[in-house]
């Protein structure tokens, strides 16, 4: 390959899809990957390590490209849509076989969500094509953790395997043994989670996702609170698929689409604070902490950094909660922030942001005072998605940013992300406590 070692080491650590091209600049190969960096790193391992194909494939390439994306879906439909636009020789081979892959909701009265490899003409509906069965195995992978459904043999007496998963519920073996009242609500249960999967296949996610919040607030005013619940959690992981969505021929129009929309969502922020903060320029280093544990067990802390809008994940770090093991979150954000400025080699970022609001601010701010640290400092409330910002003398600011505002998608990014990785931690011990426990 033309793009040597220490070029290919530069790649970010991000969703994305790469392009290897041989020597005339025509593409050979196109993947997707949740880290390109490491993705692409792993076909410069020794050749007795790749495949036959892979050898052939990586002996031919002589350039790498890449479009970064925002999420692993993402980097699922524009890798489908790419390979259908190129039909790159090396992804034709690793076909399954002549013909691309649909999927297909059939038009039976509990209808089966299934992989075709034709449109026929049928009552069904068909999406796609995709480039390969892993492609749309993925996509309906992630779909039925949202909105269970079936697609076993619809004379099918017994329920199916995945009923005990959670990923078809209610099956519709079950739901025919039932009668009256019972039948027709738990078949409509079936079909609406039918009508959404089309809705999320049509990429009509933002109208679900209203949908769904006024079925939450409908089921909580009757207090059918256990379904007010199913209907957030649903709403939780479709804007995590949502999450910045772009199309697919938006990132081909413009392959610099996710940096560009890193900066504008940097430039906002810093905007923003620089009111509160006036020895603020621009904010380009920000690092994040939250806590996780199950009552005051197994307690985990955890530092995300985003560079340039982007997770610099050298610069991760967790720590395992060694003062307290009763439930004080407040006391163990405190900890994890001496532990970390005692680290004199780790650089300062810009901007410290904390899960939480005034009682999670107040902690640091002591910790602050101690150290002689004056690095902005804010929070990012839970239950409104509000900037905290301290204003002196124990008073605190709050700033309701518009909903999908560049500023507040750069905030509840990183505060997920520190969310997920001290969970990711807090999972760990946890299970090293009970095998220690059964030892």
């Amino acid at each position: 390959m033309l793009k040597t070692l220490e070029n290919i080491k530069k790649l970010p650590r991000t969703p994305g899809i790469y392009k290897f091209s041989d020597s005339t600049g025509k593409i050979i190969y196109i993947g997707k990957a949740i880290n390109l960096r490491n993705r692409v790193l792993s076909y410069l391992r020794p050749n007795n390590q790749l495949d036959a194909k892979t050898r052939a494939m990586v002996k031919k390439a002589r350039y790498v490209n890449f479009i970064k994306v925002f999420s692993d879906f993402e980097a699922l439909v524009l890798e489908s849509v790419l390979i259908r636009k190129y039909l790159p020789g090396y992804n034709i081979i690793w076909r399954d076989d002549k013909h691309y892959i649909y999927i297909k909701i059939t038009g039976d009265k509990f209808p089966g969500v299934l992989l075709a490899r034709h449109e026929n003409n049928d009552r069904s509906l068909y999406f796609g094509p995709f480039p390969s069965k892993a492609v749309a195995t993925d996509i309906l992978g992630i779909i039925r953790k949202i909105f269970p459904f079936c697609n076993q043999n619809p004379t099918a007496k017994r329920a199916c395997f995945y009923t005990h998963l959670g990923l078809c519920n209610p099956c519709p073996a079950i739901v025919r043994k039932t009668s009256g009242e019972e039948y027709r609500i738990y078949r409509s249960q079936y079909l609406e989670n039918i009508r959404n999967i089309k809705d999320l296949l049509k990429a009509k996610s933002a109208r679900l996702i209203k949908k769904l919040s006024d079925e939450m607030m409908e089921f909580s005013n009757q207090q059918k609170f256990e379904r007010a619940i199913i209907m957030r959690e649903r709403i939780e992981k479709l804007e995590y698929l949502n999450f910045k969505r772009f199309s697919a021929l938006s990132y081909i129009e413009n392959p610099y689409l996710s940096q560009k929309t890193h900066q504008k969502e940097l430039t906002q922020l810093s905007e923003i604070l620089r009111i509160y903060f006036p020895g603020l320029q621009v904010v380009k280093r920000i690092e994040c902490y939250d806590i996780s544990n199950i009552s005051g067990t197994s307690s985990a802390g955890s530092m995300v950094t985003f560079v340039a809008g982007e997770p610099d994940k050298n610069y991760y770090r967790r720590f395992h909660i060694k003062r307290l093991n009763t439930p004080n979150d407040f006391a163990m954000l405190e900890e994890v922030m001496e532990r970390r400025l005692k680290h004199k080699n780790w650089p300062l970022p810009d901007l410290f942001v904390l899960d939480g609001g005034k009682p999670q601010l107040q902690k640091i701010i002591s910790v602050f005072k101690k150290n002689n640290i004056s690095v902005p400092l804010i929070g990012l409330a839970k239950i409104e998605e509000e900037l905290v910002i301290p204003s002196g003398d124990n008073n605190f600011i709050k700033i309701k940013l518009p909903k999908g505002s560049p500023a507040l998608n750069l905030m509840k990014r990183i505060r997920d992300e520190a969310h997920r990785f001290a969970h990711k931690y807090h999972e760990l011990i946890r299970m090293k406590n009970l095998t220690n426990l059964f030892a």
